[in-house]
């Protein structure tokens, strides 16, 4: 290896390093006036109301502090809330809003949900993308989620996730202003799971699936100052336990149910 070559691994080395450390700092969301550790409805509130339905959203910004919802995008461009990947075995990215209307009355888009959360200031709105990681695939639901929030004027309430960690980098190099949230699951990879990939996503929060979290994972969250907001979670007395051991949000099918048990 010639000198100058070194001498250019070690800058980028150097660089990367900094990004990894120095220059990631988890920011809040100013525009949220709830106090932690938050009650945020799982999919609205899956419990009381049918998942991703107005009545379900409205219910968890009136009786909890914000909502977690799934954001894709149809296939002539509407960002639709719809956890499945695929509604009556046709891919929803594949889909025209108007067939999938027809297949879900209540099938609700992220502009209507932005005009429900307008009413109901200081709460969270959690937008997940649901996408599966693809470096190919091109940017456009990243691409839409990002002006779609940019043009509501809700955008310091607002928190992006992703399982797909090129999602989170999408919307990060897209708009460097958001938060962002890096989702993980039980039966992924260690590597994946622990929060290992959040110092070079810059994300602003780790959403673990309940099972996850551990001595090892709160001292991770606890030294990067990274606010844990946990899924999802229905039994009360898991919930106290969460709480007291210092989580920032508790993600559950009843948002009410979830405020009694963290604001206690």
């Amino acid at each position: 290896m010639s000198a100058t070559v070194g001498s250019y691994l070690f800058l980028l080395l150097l660089a990367l390093g900094v990004w990894r450390t120095a220059l990631w700092r988890p920011r809040p969301l100013p525009g949220v006036t709830r106090p932690r550790p938050w009650a945020l409805g799982h999919r609205g509130a899956r419990g009381p109301h049918a998942e991703n339905t107005m009545p379900a959203f409205a219910y968890a910004l009136r009786h909890g502090d914000g909502l977690e919802t799934d954001v894709q995008r149809s296939f002539d461009g509407d960002l639709v809330l719809w956890h499945d990947f695929e509604l009556a075995g046709v891919p929803v990215r594949d889909a025209r809003t108007v067939w999938l209307r027809g297949q879900a009355p209540d099938l609700v888009t992220l502009a209507d949900l932005f005009r429900l959360a307008g009413e109901a200031p200081g709460t969270v709105l959690n937008l997940e993308i649901k996408s599966r990681p693809r470096p190919l695939r091109g940017w456009a639901l990243e691409r839409d989620v990002v002006r779609a929030v940019r043009l509501s004027g809700l955008a310091d309430r607002v928190l992006v996730s992703s399982f797909d960690p090129l999602a989170l980098l999408r919307v990060r190099l897209l708009a460097p202003e958001l938060r962002t949230g890096l989702l993980t699951a039980a039966e992924m990879p260690a590597l994946l799971r622990g929060g290992a990939l959040a110092g070079w996503l810059h994300v602003d929060a780790l959403h673990p699936e309940a099972p996850q979290v551990d001595a090892a994972l709160l001292r991770t969250a606890r030294d990067r100052s990274l606010p844990l907001h946990v899924w999802t979670v229905n039994d009360p007395e898991r919930m106290s336990e969460l709480v007291r051991k210092g989580v920032g949000a508790v993600i559950g099918d009843d948002p009410a149910a979830v405020a009694k048990h963290v604001k206690g």
